[in-house]
């Protein structure tokens, strides 16, 4: 996604010093949201809730046109996201257009479905691991323990899952603990592929954006995570959010999202 890092870190200035997000009902409210456009990078998604709240499905005036026979009203005020190698992309909220085909309601629950994964999307995540330097191997461990990632040396990584719980308990875990990796954890070999943030102590913060990262990816893939249980105890407290990065955990979620699409090129020093 083309963009400057000085403007996306805007959103933690929202977060941090205006209070958006700061309450857990609010940042409870931002998830289930993000989760609802899994077609869309989850900063998009961000955006849109930023703009409109309650927006059921988003696309562009063609699209709209040539895939649902639709058009806009007179009068409907775009909705603005960030476009890949471009500045923005315009796009419509459903309320705003008009037509007299029913709308597909698949894509107002894209879940429907819910606990199994391709097994296009684990192969792909597991292929492009290495492209970060990061080994991967499944040890026989108890039901309790689910895996850990750690630095084996500079730059590089060990990622230990365990090979006797299912393959959506494997992706979730994977995307903790690369959770921690992407949210500069463990520090980063280049500050151009993830932030270094190894000065953060605070145990608290960070498994709430490693569990936040895990969440979003499985539920954007339609699975029921163990992070679930965590947020959910946490974030219907009503109490403050402690002081993430709110920034870094949509960031890290795409980039995992993205290794479960597709084969990617390995890394440029």
């Amino acid at each position: 996604m083309a963009s400057d890092n000085k403007d996306i870190r805007a959103l933690d200035e929202l977060f941090n010093e205006v209070g958006t997000y700061r309450n857990s009902t609010d940042l409870k409210e931002l998830f289930m949201f993000i989760k609802r456009f899994p077609k869309i990078a989850p900063y998009n998604a961000f955006l849109l809730h930023i703009q409109k709240p309650g927006s059921q499905y988003v696309a562009s005036a063609p699209t709209w046109k040539q895939e649902f026979n639709r058009t806009i009203k007179p009068g409907a005020r775009p909705l603005v996201m960030l476009k890949p190698f471009g500045p923005v992309d315009f796009v419509f909220e459903l309320e705003d257009t008009m037509g007299e085909d029913p709308f597909p309601d698949e894509l107002l629950h894209p879940f429907q479905t819910e606990g199994v994964l391709s097994s296009n999307s684990f192969n792909n995540l597991i292929l492009n691991l290495s492209r970060d330097n990061i080994s991967y191997s499944e040890s026989d461990h108890g039901t309790q323990s689910a895996g850990f990632i750690q630095k084996t040396g500079k730059g590089t990584y060990g990622l230990v899952v365990n090979k006797n719980h299912s393959t959506e308990v494997k992706f979730s875990t994977i995307a903790h603990e690369l959770g921690h990796l992407y949210c500069g954890h463990l520090g980063t070999p280049n500050e151009k592929w993830w932030p270094n943030r190894s000065n953060i102590m605070d145990s608290s913060i960070r498994e709430f954006e490693a569990e936040s990262v895990a969440w979003l990816v499985c539920q954007r893939h339609g699975l029921n995570a163990p992070s679930a249980s965590y947020l959910s105890s946490y974030l219907n407290t009503n109490a403050p959010v402690p002081s993430i990065s709110l920034e870094t955990i949509l960031k890290a979620a795409r980039m995992i999202e993205e290794m479960a699409q597709k084969r990617m090129r390995p890394r440029k020093i």
